[in-house]
């Protein structure tokens, strides 16, 4: 007698329903394995996604000189210590003396409240010269940038984040309008495009650009800088860059050899390197995770098989006896195993979509989907054949006669 596939499947859809509880239990383990590589796929993937774009918001090609020295304070915490060693002379110095540089910004960056009326908020106010507009490829959504004459005279002029603008003048058009920095008077040029949270985890739109000539002297009262981003030319390597720039400031700081330096360099693929050093320490435990996972649901369909041909001996024996062959026996139960894995997987990758979709919304990732899906569903389907081929063996041991009177 031969059967088709379709009846292989009615009987294991069949087999399914009648125990339904047990076949849950079963393919649980396959559901979370699958679950988890598939929304961690498709979740860090969007995780990459958006750092790419933000990338492109930062800037091209930027290498940022910092005031001051990163080290390690434990496993994973950093601490900043602060220098006052970094001066406007060593920007002009970079941008005339080391090749491939296509622009050097200097800034001055630090919190202060903001006031208009009676509006109050807390505010991250950078002195900077007005080319940072385009190395940062910051958009207005209206007004100006304030100009390289305004930085000349230390005029006080302020281009805003577009939630500074939300909060300090609701309905109102900020152009033109003073706001107190510090208490200082401050006019509004313009208003910035939302810009959202950068890799330091700081909000661009609750940024202020002041002038820094101003900055320096009238809001600070400063003769050092914190920092000066370094835009560099294309081709240009930026880790060669990093070294360039380290051996051209201890030169002109004249530091000795045996001295530490005083400030740091990085570049953006150094702060993606650390965040995707964090995805893949993800991706590693989800690997785990998953593969224990697979395990306990390959057992326990093993062992729900095993009892369910120990429960059908009459039915095998019937088979049989009307001219079953132990290939169809095999193949009856290779398919009720394999079915209860696919549905596992199945059930798996809609929950991983489901989570995927929660975490993309709740953290505004792209929605980008990984090739997971379909590895994880071939795992569930090599789980399922491989726990059902001991189990399907066992059913081909019941002689006819011996099945139908047991």
């Amino acid at each position: 007698m031969r059967y088709t596939a379709a009846f292989y499947l009615r009987i294991a859809f069949q087999n399914l329903v009648v125990h339904k509880a047990r076949m849950t239990l079963a393919l649980l383990g396959i559901l979370f394995a699958v679950m988890s590589l598939v929304a961690f796929g498709n979740i860090s993937n969007g995780m990459k996604s958006k750092i790419e774009s933000e990338i492109g918001k930062f800037g091209k090609n930027l290498v940022i000189v910092r005031a001051g020295l990163v080290f390690a304070a434990g496993r994973s915490a950093r601490q900043f210590s602060e220098s006052q060693t970094l001066k406007l002379k060593d920007a002009e110095l970079i941008k005339e003396s080391v090749p491939g540089i296509v622009e050097v910004v200097p800034y001055y960056d630090a919190s202060y409240p903001a006031r208009y009326k009676d509006n109050l908020l807390t505010v991250s106010v950078a002195g900077v010269s007005n080319e940072v507009f385009d190395i940062r490829n910051i958009d207005l959504v209206v007004g100006r940038y304030f100009t390289a004459d305004e930085d000349a005279k230390a005029e006080k002029k302020a281009v805003i984040g577009y939630k500074v603008f939300e909060n300090l003048f609701p309905g109102e058009d900020p152009i033109g309008k003073n706001i107190l920095v510090f208490r200082v008077p401050t006019e509004i040029v313009g208003v910035m495009a939302e810009k959202g949270t950068d890799f330091a985890g700081q909000d661009q739109d609750l940024q202020v650009y002041i002038p820094l000539n101003a900055f320096m002297r009238r809001y600070s009262n400063v003769d050092h800088i914190k920092g000066i981003y370094v835009q560099v030319q294309d081709g240009y390597s930026l880790t060669g860059m990093k070294l360039t720039l380290r051996n051209f400031i201890r030169k002109i700081h004249n530091m000795k050899p045996e001295q530490k330096d005083d400030f740091s360099i990085f570049t953006m693929e150094d702060i993606v390197r650390t965040q995707e050093e964090g995805i893949r320490l993800v991706s590693v435990l989800t690997i785990i995770a998953s593969t224990v996972s697979f395990l306990i649901g390959g057992l326990g369909i093993f062992a729900i098989m095993l009892l369910s041909i120990s429960e059908r001996k009459m039915e095998i024996g019937i088979r049989r006896v009307v001219g079953s062959k132990k290939r169809d026996i095999i193949i009856q139960f290779l398919s009720e195993s394999v079915i209860v894995a696919l549905v596992g997987g199945i059930g798996g990758i809609l929950a991983g979509f489901l989570i995927t979709v929660i975490v993309n919304v709740i953290g505004g990732f792209p929605m980008v989907f990984s090739m997971n899906t379909l590895v994880a569903l071939g795992i569930s389907m090599v789980i399922g054949v491989l726990a059902g081929i001991y189990p399907a063996m066992e059913g081909t041991k019941y002689e006819p006669v011996k099945a139908l009177y047991s």
